[in-house]
């Protein structure tokens, strides 16, 4: 198993800071901080959604506002084949010359429990990283770790990111190590032994968490724990009176789930293990449920109380019951589907974006109103890689 390379131990390739003037809130007027008060952006009462998107043909990348429709550039990533998102920045991955592009979408959420702040400031390239593979990523409000699914990490600090530069974490007491910010800790697995840990952000070792997670490959964070693709299962570490817990969930079938698909803080998540076949995660129950779903190429879960969203290879869009596999409501949507770079679904609380590349098009959806085509929204490229920000 290849470990990535500590960013700590290689210069990174490109840093930069946002360019342009954001569209800033002044400096407060008391002497006392306002409650939500972020320094250099403006507080708005509402989500702003974006979406950045790339051409995998020309390596443009654009953003797309969903509020306003309007459309901007954001840059060029040669052979760029890979994105993720952490719900203010896009990661955008090269595999012929591993590295991934980091790129500042200028909207996000804060959650603060019983509401949410939501800010937007101005959008820029923030720099580039070396990574070995695909990354997907795990972040807080001080820690970012970028992982590439090959058994290590790239701990960032975030509020550099948010400043416009990228900078390692001296965080891993194990440079192979893959890490996950969480609860104020770092859950850390060990590359040779597959130990589980809770470690301080200083990168000292705490305890064992008791399980075992060979060979790490995705992971998601939930408001009901944090949830990591391993070859025993799916790790699933929880807190109970500030003390860290963790269990293995079998998988269903023999495969393993891959990468986990759902709507930004959602408990229930989808994946396509294998031809055919829907895997979906439902941490209120803490278990996973297994559906035949003939060629489905894409899948994404909304919530607890909401369907999984399933894109088959006819270009067919279908709601399901997330608890039967149940089709509630299906939608001809897409005239083509490249089966081998097949489309995005993303999803937040009241929408779904369903990307098309051979129309270069994008389809907004009311999951809730049996999946009516609620707007069709040109992002200027053909839109293979997709991510919403802003939730």
């Amino acid at each position: 198993m290849t470990a990535l390379i500590p960013a700590a131990l290689f210069p990174l390739l490109v840093s930069g800071c946002l360019g342009g003037s954001p569209e800033a809130a002044g400096e407060p007027d008391d002497e006392q901080t306002p409650h939500g008060y972020v320094e250099g952006a403006e507080e708005t009462a509402e989500p702003q959604s974006r979406l950045v998107l790339a051409d995998t043909d020309t390596g443009q990348v654009h953003l797309l506002d969903l509020i306003t429709e309007e459309v901007s550039e954001l840059g060029e990533v040669p052979g760029v084949d890979g994105i993720t998102g952490d719900g203010r920045f896009a990661y955008l991955h090269s595999s012929g010359d591993g590295t991934t592009n980091v790129f500042d979408s200028g909207v996000w959420t804060v959650d603060h429990g019983d509401h949410n702040h939501y800010y937007r400031t101005g959008s820029a390239h923030v720099g580039s990283l070396d990574l070995t593979a695909s990354p997907y990523v795990v972040t807080d409000t001080a820690l970012t770790s970028v992982n590439g699914g090959e058994g290590g990490s790239l701990v960032l600090e975030r509020s550099e990111l948010e400043d416009g530069s990228v900078t390692s974490a001296d965080a891993l007491p194990d440079e192979g190590a893959a890490a996950y910010p969480y609860k104020g800790v770092l859950v850390t697995v060990d590359s040779s032994e597959g130990t589980v840990r809770s470690t301080e952000r200083d990168g000292t070792a705490a305890e064992s968490l008791g399980e075992s997670c060979t060979d790490p490959d995705s992971a998601a964070l939930t408001r009901r724990g944090l949830v990591i693709g391993c070859m025993e299962g799916t790790l699933h570490v929880t807190e109970q009176d500030d003390t860290l817990e963790a269990e293995i969930l079998p998988h269903p079938g023999e495969d393993r789930s891959g990468a986990f698909h759902h709507r930004p803080g959602s408990a229930v998540l989808a994946t396509l293990p294998a031809e055919d076949t829907l895997w979906v995660l439902d941490l209120a129950e803490s278990e996973w449920r297994e559906f035949e779903q003939p060629g489905a190429v894409a899948a994404t879960a909304v919530g607890e109380e909401a369907p999984v969203l399933v894109l088959t290879e006819d270009g067919t869009l279908r709601s399901l019951d997330h608890e039967t596999g149940e089709e509630e409501a299906s939608t001809a949507l897409l005239d083509v589907v490249d089966t081998e770079h097949p489309p995005t679904i993303q999803a937040d609380a009241s929408r779904a974006y369903v990307s098309d590349p051979e129309s270069g098009v994008v389809h907004e959806i009311d999951y809730n109103d049996d999946l009516r085509v609620a707007r069709t929204l040109d992002p200027g490229i053909a839109p293979h890689l997709m991510v919403e920000t802003g939730r």
